[in-house]
């Protein structure tokens, strides 16, 4: 039998905790395989469909829940309708490592043991958060008993469920925390990782353009410093480019939302009154789970999109905004599908030189 995931559980958790379980020698091959240093796309799927969760849709979903995706996702560009992009059909993004410090609230392990029987790790604690959104107090990020990270080098996930020097990690001191700001960051955090709607790119860039500019040392902050860059030039010049991609109907390159959550942090108290703000602006918010079946499927003049029907068993095409100005890459660079290409006219000059497709989409399973 499967163990269940559990709500806010991390993939790698629950993997580490059903080997622990089950063993090493488990019959699940898909635990006894998924890799500690990058767990990639192709990993991803086969945890899914574990829980019964197929396809594009069950990929997204165990993105969306149990990883911290979201912190990327829910702020999406409204001719987006993918949940994902084209992560689907590829295998270059990494989901999370060992390398990463995992970390723990004493109360919530405490909790958890007393209504399962047992405790896990959870995403919001997994990442840069220092404090318990739920309880304010702060997480620990080093075992109290050797001072070991929960990471590569340290301990690993299994402690959890195990003990370090005969005593458990829910014998943990609990430090109450002081910095309201740590408490607010962790409260946002966790909204964003359970919103149940996609927010418009440009609705949210718009609304904190207008803002940061109302408060000149966060509008001049260095948001990074690895870019050097102030968050108000920033914001200004990422909506700029949303803005004109809008019109010519060409979905812009991804970009990380780390100041689009800095901004949020230094300019509200809380997300709720954010969001309001908005919605405010007009552009449709959508619900997160209507694009978990949809991927991007190529990107040529337009941004092409296939939508996984589970009922039927097939995958629906469609190229809902076109765009308004033509690069011509359909006459120097065409691709050649011998199911559905007609033959390409001849002309004088350069003939193009149609390629195979190489790789069909994925299979659709019926339900």
């Amino acid at each position: 039998m499967i163990l269940a995931i559990q709500p806010e559980e991390t993939v790698r958790s629950f993997v580490a905790r059903t080997l622990f379980i089950k063993g090493k020698h488990s019959s699940e091959e898909v635990f006894r395989k998924f890799p500690k240093n990058c767990a990639l796309r192709s990993d991803i799927v086969l945890i899914a469909e574990m829980q019964g969760w197929i396809g594009c849709y069950g990929f997204n979903k165990i993105l969306h829940k149990h990883t911290n995706y979201p912190l990327d996702e829910v702020f999406k560009n409204i001719q987006d309708i993918s949940y994902s992009r084209g992560e689907y059909i590829g295998d270059y993004y990494c989901y999370g490592s060992n390398r990463t410090p995992a970390g723990f609230c004493p109360i919530c392990v405490a909790d958890d043991i007393k209504r399962l029987g047992f405790s896990f790790w959870r995403r919001a604690h997994c990442c840069e958060l220092k404090v318990c959104a739920e309880h304010n107090v702060e997480l620990v990020k080093r075992c109290p008993y050797c001072d070991k990270p929960f990471c590569q080098g340290g301990h690993d996930l299994n402690v959890m469920w195990s003990a370090c020097e005969g005593q458990h990690l829910k014998g943990s001191s609990v430090t109450l925390n002081t910095d309201p700001f740590e408490l607010k960051k962790a409260q946002i955090f966790g909204e964003i990782l359970s919103a149940p709607c996609h927010l418009s790119e440009e609705a949210v860039l718009t609304v904190l353009d207008e803002k940061v500019n109302q408060d000149n040392n966060l509008k001049l902050r260095i948001w990074n410093s690895r870019y050097n860059q102030p968050l108000g030039y920033t914001i200004k010049r990422r909506l700029e480019i949303v803005k004109e991609a809008r019109f010519k109907n060409r979905l812009p390159h991804g970009e990380t939302t780390d100041f689009i959550i800095q901004a949020i942090l230094g300019t509200y108290e809380k997300f709720s009154d954010f969001v309001i703000d908005v919605k405010a602006y007009g552009d449709e918010t959508r619900p997160i789970e209507s694009l978990w079946s949809t991927y991007i499927s190529g990107h040529q003049e337009s941004t092409h999109f296939v939508e996984e029907n589970y009922d039927q068993g097939v995958g629906v095409w469609c190229c809902p905004f076109p765009a308004k100005d033509f690069l011509r890459m359909w006459d120097w660079r065409p691709v050649y599908y011998p199911c559905c290409s007609f033959e390409r006219p001849k002309r004088k000059g350069h003939q193009p030189r149609p390629e195979r497709v190489e790789n069909a989409p994925p299979g659709v399973q019926r339900r």
